[in-house]
């Protein structure tokens, strides 16, 4: 992975908030203060502080306030912080074993995904990234990603042909898109609202959060519930910020960060069915997608992106973590 450099006037920010407690923990993340990542994260910090008897002073930076993702995972590397969380797609290359998860339609549900990331499957992945200098700590939730548009609802295989949509600039990405006959243009974020208003595109797949959030629902009419792929935004740390921990406070640590884990994925939870909810009253129409399309639509898809996967993981990778299903 190619990271920027990191600011010195950042880094003479970041040296300035420390407050030297025994154990120093400083968090950096890129989502709002009202984010279901930022709240469960303040629960962190909350009882670990109290539970540790103040032997623990946790701090965080939200909002991207520090750096990118890519910015705070080298500061992370390096032990400049330690501790931040990922989108895994945007951690493959450093940490090419995530590229499994690119795997369409990888989970039924979220109970199955949450099973086999919470199991031998995280912990696999978990494995790969030490050797990388990083310490897995947990699987937060995003959700499953899904489709809006103003042509048709997608309820079909057929649905798919010609359908202009958004891509990101990804080889893997595009094959994909491709196979079922849609049109992927690769586009910056930035750029999906104007494109949909200005007719360029037909629609755009992310989580259903995102499509209220940037008010793509003003430019779309149909929302079809794909859920194509599973989003988890990865929660690491340091290695040798955790080796370095005793056993107690790895203990303490890893206990409130399974509360705090639990606690992100019911709040997602809610986030994503309000979403749901307020779609539906801006007008919007929502179809659920029949499992044998879903099906239809993975077989293909995956027939295509299968061996490009497993160059990155690796063959034994990918069959053991395929097991875990």
């Amino acid at each position: 992975m190619q990271f920027r450099t990191f600011s010195l006037v950042a880094a003479l920010s970041l040296s300035s908030a420390m407050i030297h407690a025994e154990t120093t923990i400083r968090i950096a993340h890129a989502t709002p203060e009202t984010s279901p990542i930022h709240k469960s994260l303040e629960y962190f910090e909350e009882n670990l502080e109290k539970r540790s008897n103040g032997d623990f002073d946790v701090q965080i930076f939200s909002g991207g306030q520090i750096g990118s993702v890519n910015e705070v995972t080298e500061l992370v590397q390096i032990g400049s912080i330690q501790m931040t969380m990922g989108a895994s797609v945007l951690l493959s290359s450093v940490v090419p074993e995530f590229n499994v998860l690119d795997t369409f339609f990888l989970f039924n549900d979220k109970e199955q995904a949450r099973r086999v990331l919470d199991g031998k499957g995280g912990d696999m992945i978990k494995d790969a990234m030490e050797d990388k200098g990083f310490k897995g700590i947990g699987f937060f939730e995003r959700g499953f990603r899904n489709f809006s548009n103003n042509r048709a609802p997608l309820d079909s295989v057929e649905s798919f042909q010609g359908l202009r949509m958004r891509a990101a600039s990804n080889p893997t990405q595009i094959a994909a898109w491709k196979s079922i006959g849609a049109a992927p243009m690769p586009l910056n974020w930035g750029e999906i609202y104007s494109s949909l208003q200005q007719g360029l595109i037909d629609g755009q797949e992310s989580a259903l959060s995102s499509i209220y959030i940037e008010r793509f629902f003003e430019v779309q009419k149909y929302v079809s519930l794909t859920g194509h792929t599973y989003t988890t935004e990865v929660w690491f740390a340091n290695k040798e910020f955790w080796d370095n921990l005793s056993p107690n406070q790895q203990a303490l640590l890893s206990e409130v960060a399974k509360e705090t884990v639990e606690l992100q994925r019911e709040l997602t939870v809610k986030e994503n069915n309000d979403t749901l909810d307020t779609l539906r009253k801006q007008g919007l129409l929502i179809n659920e997608v029949p499992v044998d399309v879903k099906k239809a639509l993975g077989n293909t898809i995956n027939t295509t992106i299968k061996d490009d996967i497993i160059k990155r993981v690796g063959q034994s990778f990918y069959d053991d973590f395929m097991d875990q299903l």
